[in-house]
């Protein structure tokens, strides 16, 4: 005996765990009906500092508008592309970004948007992030608000 399955939550940062993540709740999906939502979740911070080499000097105003246009379009972000791939035809799939603490936005959105279940890779791209703070699948497991799948 189960629940319907209305909507899943995948977070996703353009690794192949989330890729996998993707193509695992593509399969959900398609047998249960469920809409999917793809989330990217940005750190301002560990964006910033991933990026200084790349990006020209600009002043403040245009560094962070060069930033935004960039990071709060999903059709310009690759991760959203994979992710869409990996999915496979299932209709009804949002595309959504936010900004800051990965584990702490990704309950945060799952609870404040009904979300019956969340999707995850086992490992996304942050090895450093995970070595100080722990991963952020760890943390989800811990405190997300309705069940989690981890995906290996």
């Amino acid at each position: 005996m189960g629940f319907p399955l209305k909507k899943l939550l995948v977070p996703i940062d353009g690794s192949e765990g989330a890729e996998r993540a993707a193509a695992h709740a593509g399969e959900l999906a398609r047998l249960s009906g469920a809409a999917v939502v793809l989330l990217r979740v940005h750190s301002p911070d560990l964006y910033q500092l991933s990026v200084l080499s790349e990006i020209p000097p600009l002043t403040d105003y245009e560094y962070l508008s060069a930033i935004e246009k960039q990071m709060n379009d999903p059709a310009k972000d690759p991760a959203f592309e994979k992710a869409r791939t990996a999915l496979g035809t299932v209709s009804g799939v949002e595309n959504e970004i936010a900004w800051g603490q990965a584990a702490a936005m990704i309950c945060d959105y799952a609870k404040e948007h009904a979300i019956d279940q969340i999707v995850i890779g086992a490992r996304g791209r942050s090895a450093f992030n995970a070595l100080l703070v722990g991963s952020v699948c760890s943390q989800v497991l811990h405190h997300a608000p309705c069940p989690v799948t981890v995906v290996h």
